[in-house]
């Protein structure tokens, strides 16, 4: 005696060319999407600032990534700092060295925190990251590398910066 069960055969369900077509099509347009958000996101570098902290005569020198030659771009320097920070204000000395080696010194004032205490900028927890345009409207060549100096007055060693880095976003 044979087992019917075993023995049936069943015909295998045909694929829905149609479903796959439509799948497809999802992810195509998926891969795309994210292909062109990706180009135009922004390209941002960080380096941790120590944590005995940042003394004045300590810099971080970044080197922007450029996606595109022949674009303008916006410089924005971003630092991220604790709740435990000490001050209302960051004061910082950026240098914008060109592919000639001409430095063009700029002087930056975070304004971290209002009058009231309470922090600026986007946070979560403890951390916090303000940030600030520094150049606008730039071509790579303009900006071969960024130096950053901490230049808080009467302030040898500014504790509680946790990172300090530099974001290159297309001009608009």
């Amino acid at each position: 005696m044979t087992n019917d069960k075993a023995t049936t055969n069943r015909p295998l369900k045909s694929i829905n060319t149609h479903a796959l077509w439509v799948w497809a099509a999802a992810l195509w347009v998926a891969a795309t999407l994210m292909a062109c958000t990706m180009e135009k996101s922004p390209k941002g570098t960080f380096k941790d600032v120590p944590n005995v902290g940042w003394n004045k005569d300590m810099s971080f020198s970044f080197t922007p990534r450029w996606s595109d030659s022949s674009a303008r771009y916006d410089v924005v320097l971003a630092v991220r700092h604790t709740s435990d920070y000490r001050f209302r204000n960051l004061s910082l000395v950026v240098d914008l060295i060109d592919s000639a080696a001409h430095v063009d010194r700029r002087k930056v004032n975070f304004i971290l925190a209002d009058s009231h205490g309470n922090w600026t900028g986007a946070g979560f927890g403890s951390l916090y990251q303000s940030r600030v345009v520094v150049a606008q409207d730039v071509s790579p060549q303009q900006v071969k590398s960024i130096v950053v100096w901490q230049a808080m007055n009467n302030v040898e060693r500014v504790k509680d910066v946790t990172d300090v880095g530099i974001i290159v976003e297309q001009s608009k």
